[in-house]
């Protein structure tokens, strides 16, 4: 993970009940449903995604997670998320999770790649996607 100075998007949520396992905590599987709820937020927030049929299609290639603490029910959980790199036809997404007290969750990372349903094969991200995404990320040089 790079500077954590460089995260410009966060999302918070609440822990759900259903999201907290027999031992009390966020069950290891959710903390991904927390991933792809900041990703899709921070698309939206870019206007990359509207949720309309003209949208590139996006699938998970990767994901990797470190769990540093638990979350418990009813906790706040803000989702830090940036683009860290952009390739041909793929984001490599960072993530840093805290609890409502600051403390570290999880830190994990996702590349997601642009993909054409109809033909089955992965398409270069679309310029305007680059830029958006490039003048936002200070840390891929065209940002603040």
């Amino acid at each position: 993970m790079t500077n954590e100075n460089h995260f410009r998007f966060s999302t918070t949520l609440e822990v759900r009940w259903r999201d907290v396992d027999a031992l009390g905590h966020v069950n290891n599987a959710v903390y991904l449903t927390y991933l792809e709820q900041a990703r899709v937020h921070y698309l939206r927030e870019l206007g990359l995604v509207t949720g309309g049929p003209d949208d590139i299609g996006m699938i998970l290639a990767e994901v990797t997670c470190t769990y540093h603490s638990p979350l418990e029910m009813a906790e706040q959980v803000t989702t830090w998320i940036r683009v860290a790199e952009l390739r041909n036809s793929s984001f490599i997404f960072e993530y840093r999770m805290e609890g409502e007290d600051g403390r570290l969750a999880a830190t994990a990372r996702s590349v997601q790649v642009c993909y054409d349903y109809e033909t089955g094969h992965s398409v270069p991200i679309p310029a305007r996607w680059r830029e958006t995404v490039t003048a936002y990320e200070p840390a891929l040089g065209g940002g603040e």
